[in-house]
């Protein structure tokens, strides 16, 4: 680490001792030969990525063409220390994660995605008709409408013009995929009024063969999006951008992959690791492998093709001869809504700004994040010990093959969100700065239909529940859990810049900025254990409940009820904090800049809705503050030019949100007693830890028909003092019979690394134009990129199963103005190697005895035809 540091320091050091000779050289260059300037609005003004004093990373829409960035997970293998990974629960949603700062179930995000100045979801999320899309990193609150821990992902969409003309574009590829793109331009009045209109539609078969006879293969696209924008400039002081967009989805998600059973768990995860010790050895039999011993004899690993699964599929399909307990995985989503962003110049000096968005989104997943649902598995044994409480000999119960329908299975979302900022920008003299007030109201529903149950059928034996009630004999059980919460946030903000060339000091800046925000939340929730198959499947709607999950009792304002018919938790909770940049930056050369930044994040608590204690019903806010270090030059060896952009940061990360699953011997509310262990999926505060590391992105054009990027990220995190997962005091005595939640004796993660963060990301690419060939034939562009990510520490704090590194390929070559017309053509494919690797790996491998990954598309290729009008 020293080493790589002190490399980047002298690099540095050299670069802005070279810059004034480099800067001298520029006139000898072609104008065909510059780098392109790229504008960014990192801080809500249009201006130069490099005299911005913020780490950015920006794609434009050439460069997206150029690198084949078609779908929102390409973006991490084109910017570095960027990961994106499915969401916990709702797998049709993607999760950004930046500098190893990473959202946790049913929390806020800490990569805050906007999308034409309006935060948003990413559930209907797609990459077609965009001007640009920028990362930037760090904690991003005094500008941005949301506050942020780790940074924001702008996605800015092509504007109307007074242009009449349109373009339209057909992908074909392997897998059987179509996809067709056309966007039209059409002037409504010259320089007053123009509309755009674009869309895409997308089709391909899945990556996963499914064995299951007569289900479909898994991780395939079927998805439809429209969007148009209006733009009105009725005087020269004032315009308005109204955009609209609807995205549909109906898709078969990408699935989970069972990789780990541990060998040497205890209690709850010992006797179901039996079970899933069996899953493992069947999914390495599907894949055409053998499962193997880990060389420390801890766990017992998959082997074999991941790519063949078999799992029921398909929403609310019922297939013969399995029990109702088993549902098919599938994915349904409805998202759109709409930006109206409006400006008016007050004077040369002054102007207003209003950003008003409305977002609907929906989202129906029947997940199954373990990968076993479906398959046949020996559970004979694990139910015996589970329900004997590890008798003796329990692990050689007689033998029962039954299909594994998986615990948190079916999961419904619907947000309904209204944001409105308002803003005055000043453009003094030697200052200018952005005042404003941001709110924002969002109603969120969340249902889960939890089945954890096993059955040998059509053989004819079971279903058997873990979610037996025990007032009744029901076996086709599941745990419903419904909460809706309204989320309000208020906040106001300032930033400004001074310029302190006017009293002499040439080219030093010093930008500050501060906000306060205030974020409400307002929870009500019922969780509850039903035999009723058609109440699940009301997503708690129903009456009556058979059997209670919740305690009474009142804790810190939040309020239990347990009487059959309520089940539920409620409660509010009010966030408050400041947060601040300041930032002093200084114009060595028009083409140097060296800055020093200190920001400090803020993300509020949020409900917890799969938990029965009041001690988690709401999870407390966290924060970082983060100092970071960083050049930003350009300039010219000889007649070549580059750039190379570093920045050093540092993030002092406090009561960070995390989730864990908790196993404690099972209690009843409506019945007797019931041996066993109960899960708890809970998100708590755990201490703080320390994140740090370097980013580097360098770019170079050696000769005018070549250009080179090079993205690069070191980082390390580690957990400190304080950070302790709580348990309860005794794991085999009951919740309620004085057996509290300890939070000061649980797991120590202090000293281990941080969940989730890879040490080393390293990207590149390049495009050359080869100008060889006429361009009466064709203007022909030969581009390729290259990723590469080191291992991954596992999910949890815990961090057992690690993701290994991974290096994929992509390529693809574009013929533009084909035979002077305004068509053209292109051969493309990604992960040309064919590499089998994984994007994410969640590790429950001491609580409920498994590890699962998800994995990145096999190798893709295909053809597209484009042309312009």
């Amino acid at each position: 680490m020293k080493r790589q540091i002190t490399w980047l320091i002298t690099t540095a050091t050299a670069a802005m001792i070279a810059a004034p000779a480099f800067g001298q050289e520029a006139s000898t260059a072609t104008p065909e030969n510059n780098l392109e300037d790229i504008i960014v609005t990192a801080r809500r003004v249009s201006e130069s990525s490099q005299k911005v004093p913020v780490a950015v990373t920006t794609l434009t829409a050439s460069a997206l063409s150029q690198r084949n960035i078609v779908a929102t997970t390409d973006l991490q293998y084109n910017v570095p220390n960027l990961q994106i990974k499915p969401a916990t629960t709702m797998s049709s949603t993607i999760e950004f994660v930046l500098r190893g700062q990473r959202q946790v179930l049913f929390t806020d995000e800490n990569v805050v995605t906007y999308v034409n100045e309006v935060p948003q979801g990413t559930r209907g999320l797609l990459l077609y008709d965009l001007e640009n899309v920028q990362t930037l990193k760090g904690p991003q609150g005094t500008l941005f409408g949301k506050n942020s821990m780790g940074g924001a992902m702008v996605f800015v969409t092509k504007r109307p013009t007074y242009d009449p003309g349109g373009e339209l574009k057909v992908d074909f590829g392997n897998y059987g995929l179509v996809r067709t793109f056309g966007a039209v331009n059409i002037p409504l009045m010259e320089d007053v009024a123009a509309l755009r209109l674009a869309g895409q539609i997308e089709r391909r078969d899945g990556f996963y063969k499914n064995k299951l006879p007569g289900q479909k293969d898994l991780d395939n696209k079927d998805n439809s999006s429209f969007r148009a924008t209006l733009l009105l400039e009725p005087g020269s002081r004032f315009k308005n951008v109204l955009t609209f967009d609807y995205t549909r989805r109906k898709e078969l998600p990408l699935p989970a992959i069972i990789e780990a059973s541990p060998l040497n768990a205890s209690a709850f995860a010992g006797s179901l690791s039996l079970a899933t010790q069996d899953a493992v050895r069947r999914q390495s039999q599907l894949g055409g492998g053998t499962a193997s011993v880990s060389t420390d004899g801890t766990l017992l690993m998959r082997n074999g093709n991941p790519y063949v699964v078999q799992a029921v599929t398909g929403l609310d399909q019922t297939v013969p001869g399995v029990p109702s307990a088993v549902t098919g995985v599938g994915s349904r989503v409805k998202a759109y809504g709409f930006s109206n962003v409006s400006t008016f110049e007050l004077s040369d000096l002054f102007s207003l700004k209003n950003v008003l968005g409305y977002r609907y989104d929906f989202g129906n997943d029947h997940a199954e994040p373990d990968g076993v649902a479906g398959m046949p598995v020996n559970i004979g044994p694990a139910l015996t010990c589970i329900f004997t409480g590890n008798a003796p000999g329990c692990a050689s119960a007689p033998e029962l093959i039954g299909t594994f329908s998986n615990n948190n299975v079916n999961f419904l979302e619907r947000r309904k969100t209204f944001s409105e900022e308002f803003q005055l920008v000043g453009n003094l003299p030697n200052f200018k700065f952005i005042t404003g007030l941001f709110y924002s109201h969002q109603k969120f529903l969340y249902a889960s239909n939890s089945s954890f149950a096993f059955s040998n059928a059509p053989f004819g034996v079971g279903p058997v529940s873990f979610y037996d009630n025990p007032t009744t004999a029901a076996v086709e059980g599941g745990r419903v859990t419904y909460a809706f919460t309204k989320n309000t946030s208020y906040a106001a903000f300032a930033q400004g810049t001074y310029d302190f060339s006017g009293v002499g000091l040439e080219g030093l800046r010093l930008t500050a900025g501060v906000r306060y925000t205030i974020d409400k939340r307002d929870y009500f929730g019922q969780n509850f254990f039903t035999d009723s198959p058609a109440q699940i499947q009301r997503w708690g709607t129903g009456r009556p409940i058979s059997n209670c999950n919740e305690l009474n009792g009142t804790l810190g304002g939040v309020t239990g009820v347990n009487n059959g018919i309520e089940c539920s938790i409620s409660g509010k909770r009010t966030y408050k904090a400041p947060t601040w940049t300041a930032s002093l930056e200084y114009q060595a050369t028009p083409d140097t800049l060296i800055y020093l930044a200190n920001r400090r994040g803020f993300k509020a608590g949020s409900q917890n809705p799969t938990t029965r204690s009041l001690e988690f019903a709401f999870s407390g806010s966290e924060k970082i503050t983060d100092f970071e270090l960083g050049l930003k030059h350009q300039g010219r060896l000889g007649s070549m030019p580059y750039r190379f952009n570093v920045a050093g940061f540092i993030g002092k990360y406090r009561d960070i949100q995390t989730q864990d699953i908790l196993t404690f011997y099972v209690d009843s509310v409506n019945g007797p007693a019931t041996p066993g262990t109960y899960t708890d999926l809970i998100v708590v505060n755990v201490g703080q830890a320390t994140i740090k590391g370097v980013e580097v992105e360098a770019q170079v054009k050696p000769v005018p028909a070549l250009t080179l990027d090079l993205g690069y990220s070191y980082q390390v995190g580690r957990y400190g003092k304080g950070s302790i997962i709580p348990l309860p005091a005794d794991p085999t005595d009951f919740v309620w019979n004085g057996n509290p939640i300890d939070f000061s004796k649980g797991s120590n993660l202090a000293g281990k690394p941080f969940a989730g963060v890879p040490r080393t990301t390293l990207t590149a690419a390049f495009s050359y134009d080869a100008d060889f060939i006429p361009e009466s034939f064709a203007k022909t562009v030969f581009s390729m990129n290259l990723a590469y990510r080191s291992s991954t520490p596992g999910s949890t704090p815990q961090g057992i199963y690690k993701t290994p590194a991974y290096t994929i390929i992509g390529g693809r070559l574009s013929f533009n103005d084909f035979l002077g017309t305004p068509m053209s053509l292109a051969l493309w494919a990604q992960n040309i190697g064919d590499k089998t690797y994984k994007i994410y790996c969640a590790d429950n491998l001491y609580s409920i005895a498994y590890a699962a990954c998800r994995f990145g598309e096999p190798r893709t290729y295909g053809a597209s035809i484009g042309v312009k009008f």
